[in-house]
């Protein structure tokens, strides 16, 4: 798909240079403001985020054909993502791992099993009180087709521009922020380590104290939370449509301009629909500049 994808991208370029009456090479930075839009299919952990800002940069070709209409081709890096603040769901999986890590590669089979025992009287999610932003970087490749005029005789030109991309995701994060205990329910009404039956505590003890301490200390008190990388969850690519409408000022050979536009990928960003089937947008606003080479 990514050679299929770079020989069109070749091709298409080539052309429009070779019928292009001007080429103009120019860079533009701003804001993204991202979102998931919730599919059919959704989980505690997939629904709920707001608006994240992060920033975005590109760099890109515009091939003028005529007074009109002209092509631009680009490569760009996009910050998205969602965030939420609140009471939250987290993986319970995702705990009873970082507790095996607590013991280093040395973990053995009976710590093993006591993790296994404790992660079957558990339901899939915990509930934490913190801040969540789901941090993803993907590199974006859009081929816009662009129309444009002149106001009157004057330096200001307006247009408007849309087309495919594809996106290949560089790394996606979950930053989870603050302490909180961690509760069995949205409402925060039971804790983890009271839904735990005594008998599965007391063999936990009896097979490994120093397993119990680390269990009882991690699920009982407040937990510290931080970032986890979860790349490996989502996918590594994703295709939509992105367009832009701008005002740029020209002057002999620079121009400056200001556009606001969005863009919406058509493929959910989890890999598993078990994590929900969410879908990524985002807004944007971008400030640049570029000048003609011919």
């Amino acid at each position: 798909m990514k050679n299929f994808i770079i020989s069109t991208f070749i091709i298409m370029f080539t052309t429009c240079a070779l019928l292009s009456q001007e080429v103009k090479l120019g860079i533009k930075g701003g804001l993204n403001l991202s979102n998931f839009i919730d599919g059919d299919v959704t989980t505690p952990m997939s629904e709920g985020y707001s608006m994240r800002v992060a920033s975005g940069a590109s760099i890109f070709t515009e091939l003028q054909i005529n007074k009109t209409f002209a092509f631009r081709f680009g490569v760009e890096y996009n910050g998205m993502g969602g965030t939420k603040n609140g009471m939250q769901a987290l993986p319970t999986q995702r705990l009873i791992t970082e507790m095996a890590y607590a013991f280093g590669m040395s973990i053995t089979e009976e710590q093993i099993m006591a993790l296994g025992l404790l992660s079957m009287n558990m339901s899939p999610y915990y509930y934490a009180n913190i801040e969540n932003i789901a941090k993803f970087d993907y590199v974006t490749i859009p081929i816009l087709a662009q129309v444009g005029t002149n106001l009157g005789q004057s330096s200001w030109r307006v247009y408007l521009n849309a087309g495919p991309f594809v996106s290949l995701l560089l790394s996606g994060k979950q930053d989870t922020r603050g302490t909180s205990k961690l509760f069995a329910d949205p409402s925060g009404t039971t804790t983890l380590w009271s839904l735990i039956p005594d008998e599965a505590k007391k063999m936990i003890a009896l097979m490994q104290p120093e397993l119990y301490s680390v269990i009882e200390n991690t699920i009982s008190s407040e937990t510290s939370f931080g970032e986890t990388n979860i790349t490996g969850e989502l996918r590594s690519a994703n295709f939509g449509i992105i367009g832009n409408v701008g005002l740029r000022f020209q002057h002999k050979s620079h121009c400056f301009f200001v556009e606001g536009g969005g863009n919406y990928g058509f493929q959910t960003v989890q890999e598993e629909s078990t994590n929900g089937n969410n879908k990524i947008y985002a807004t944007s606003i971008m400030f640049g500049y570029a000048f003609s080479l011919r």
